[in-house]
C-alpha cells in the first residue's frame, strides 16, 4: 500500500482556501473554540501556496473543516505527477539553474 497523507481544507463564509500541509487539524480547532467563545478572536493559518492568512472569528463566523486523504505519488512528495523521464535539472542549461547546486 502506498503513502498517504491527510490535506485540509478550511471553508470561511463560503470561501474555501487549501492549507499547507503543516496546519494540524487539533490546533485549529482549538484556535477557533478559543476565537467564538471569546466573543471574537484572531485565526492564523498558512494557505498551501505559502501564503499566512489571519481570520477574525466571531460566534457568527460560518467555518468549516475538511481533511481529505491524498495518496502520495513514490516520485514526489505532495503527490503530483513527476517531471517525467530524466532528472529535475534536465531543462536546465549549464548557468541556467534556478539555484546553485552545491
Amino acid at each position: 500500500m502506498g503513502s498517504s497523507i491527510e490535506r485540509i481544507s478550511l471553508t470561511v463564509n463560503g470561501v474555501s482556501y487549501a492549507l499547507g500541509p503543516l496546519e494540524a487539524l487539533d490546533d485549529l480547532r482549538e484556535q477557533i473554540l478559543r476565537a467564538a467563545r471569546a466573543a471574537g478572536g484572531f485565526l492564523d493559518v498558512t494557505a498551501d501556496g505559502g501564503q499566512r492568512l489571519t481570520f477574525f472569528v466571531t460566534a457568527a463566523t460560518a467555518i468549516a473543516i475538511s481533511v481529505s486523504t491524498v495518496a502520495l505519488n513514490s516520485d514526489t512528495a505532495d503527490g503530483t505527477s513527476g517531471r517525467g523521464a530524466g532528472d529535475a535539472f534536465s531543462d536546465y542549461e549549464d548557468d541556467d539553474t534556478p539555484f546553485d547546486i552545491i
